[in-house]
C-alpha cells in the first residue's frame, strides 16, 4: 500500500473541490446517456393520454380495489395519501430526546 495519492491530478477525482461536483471536462459526468430519450418517451406519454383517459384508468384502479385487489387498493391509497408514516414516530424522537439528555448531564 502506498501513500501516494490514487489521483494524479489532484482534482479530487475530476470533482471541484468547492462543491464536489464533475468538474467542467470530466467524462464521468455527462449524466445518463439514456435521459433524453426517457424526457422524449415521457413528453410522448403525457401528449397520448387525455384527462378523461386517466380517469378512466383510475376509476378501473378503483373499482379493482373495491373488489380485494390489494396492490390496487395500495397504489391508489400511496397516490392519494402519500407514503405510510411510523405511527410512533414522536414517541420514538421523545425516547432519543430523553436518553441524549440523559447522556449530557
Amino acid at each position: 500500500m502506498t501513500n501516494s495519492p490514487s489521483n494524479p491530478r489532484g482534482n479530487g477525482g475530476g470533482r471541484d473541490p468547492a462543491t464536489g461536483r464533475f468538474a467542467r471536462g470530466n467524462k464521468l459526468g455527462r449524466g445518463s446517456p439514456l435521459a433524453g430519450q426517457a424526457a422524449r418517451l415521457r413528453a410522448e406519454l403525457l401528449g397520448a393520454v387525455k384527462p378523461a383517459d386517466l380517469r378512466r384508468i383510475v376509476g378501473a384502479m378503483i373499482q379493482r380495489a373495491l373488489k380485494g385487489d390489494v396492490p390496487s387498493a395500495k397504489l391508489i391509497l400511496e397516490y392519494a395519501l402519500g407514503p405510510p408514516q411510523a405511527w410512533d414516530v414522536l414517541q420514538r424522537l421523545e425516547n432519543l430526546e430523553a436518553a441524549l439528555a440523559g447522556r449530557q448531564t
